[in-house]
């Protein structure tokens, strides 16, 4: 009898915790909404905020070179914000066995990914800002160690860098984790290099992280977790073939899928120089 008890009561004790998110789902959804408005509103009317702070932040460059090149590393470099992040969602899915909880953070996780391209719609039709360094208005001084401008030159609302890495800490917070404060601390500082990098502005930051906001809390709701439990089915089923496509979607989400758009950009400019002929 007493170990039937103690059976029972370890089995309690030792029960994952499902996190109680469907509640939050709608107020967090109007709060997101509510910042991406302000964002953009900031954004067509760069003199109020986004100019004096880019320019009070890029009062600093060239002042240490150290320093600067450590900027540099972290808007370049996956290392210091997606694998970081990536690795904590990995975390998050092996911290807890639970169905309800493993989809909840796949399809947080690939909402990242996918609202990322649609920022980057929005940064071709929102009529907003050019990049800070394409800005004639600020004067721009670039930090040390940058050498290369980046092509793009089309506005820079809502940067999609922010919206995939915001979105995996707000998955991590919605998971969760011990280490979510620190996720929500590291991605804000890593972030923080695009505007002294001058690849962007502090409402893109801001529009960016409200827009991921949305786009997490939307997949909280029921229907896409329960797809999300499906594919929680197949990890059960087929685990080698579902690790082996969550690696190379993790790879890919970590990396923003940078070579897979180098070639593609690539083939573009090819096709369209074939058409020229």
């Amino acid at each position: 009898m007493k170990q039937t008890t103690l059976a029972r009561t370890s089995s309690l004790v030792e029960a994952p915790r499902v996190p109680d998110t469907r509640s939050r789902i709608l107020p967090n959804l109007l709060i997101s909404v509510a910042v991406f408005i302000a964002a953009f509103i900031l954004a067509v009317n760069p003199d109020v905020f986004d100019r004096p702070l880019s320019t009070m932040i890029n009062s600093i460059a060239g002042r240490s070179n150290i320093f600067d090149n450590l900027v540099v590393a972290a808007y370049y470099f996956p290392t210091f914000s997606g694998a970081i992040l990536v690795s904590l969602i990995w975390s998050c899915w092996f911290d807890n066995t639970d169905a309800e909880h493993r989809s909840r953070i796949l399809v947080g996780a690939l909402a990242s990914l996918a609202v990322g391209g649609l920022s980057r719609l929005l940064q071709h039709i929102l009529p907003t800002h050019p990049r800070p360094y394409y800005d004639p208005a600020i004067h721009f001084k670039l930090p040390s160690g940058v050498v290369n401008l980046p092509l793009n030159t089309w506005n820079s609302f809502p940067s999609d860098h922010v919206v995939v890495f915001s979105g995996l800490a707000i998955v991590i917070f919605v998971a969760r984790s011990r280490f979510a404060l620190a996720a929500i601390i590291l991605t804000a500082v890593v972030e923080l290099a695009r505007i002294y990098y001058g690849a962007h502005y502090p409402s893109d930051l801001l529009g960016g992280a409200a827009l991921a906001s949305m786009a997490i809390w939307a997949a909280q709701a029921p229907l896409p977790v329960s797809l999300g439990r499906l594919a929680v089915g197949w990890e059960q089923r087929r685990p080698s073939l579902f690790y082996m496509a969550a690696f190379f979607i993790s790879y890919q989400i970590a990396t923003l899928a940078g070579d897979l758009r180098w070639v593609a950009s690539m083939l573009r400019s090819a096709y369209g120089m074939t058409r020229g002929f």
